[in-house]
């Protein structure tokens, strides 16, 4: 049950940051969504990591890495749409 709730609360950290940025004025803007993308992935991908060490269940793993991949592909992506 601990897991389930770590999980889900620093899971949604990097959300609510990108929602106090957003109502404290900062523009929604292409940069800004790039830089979310990038430190969704970092944070997602270190959570993973954490996870596995920690001996979490082997699906927290997997969410978080697979998280974290998505992350970067959309990250790519959107730099190649830019070219």
């Amino acid at each position: 049950m601990t897991a389930l709730l770590f999980n889900i609360v620093l899971g949604l950290v990097p959300t609510f940051v990108l929602g106090a940025s957003i109502a404290a004025g900062v523009n929604d803007d292409r940069a800004h969504r790039r830089m979310f993308f990038f430190v969704y992935a970092l944070w997602a991908i270190s959570l993973a990591m954490w996870n596995w060490m920690r001996g979490y269940h082997l699906a927290w793993v997997a969410v978080w890495a697979a998280a974290g991949v998505i992350a970067l592909v959309a990250l790519r992506m959107g730099r190649e749409r830019e070219r």
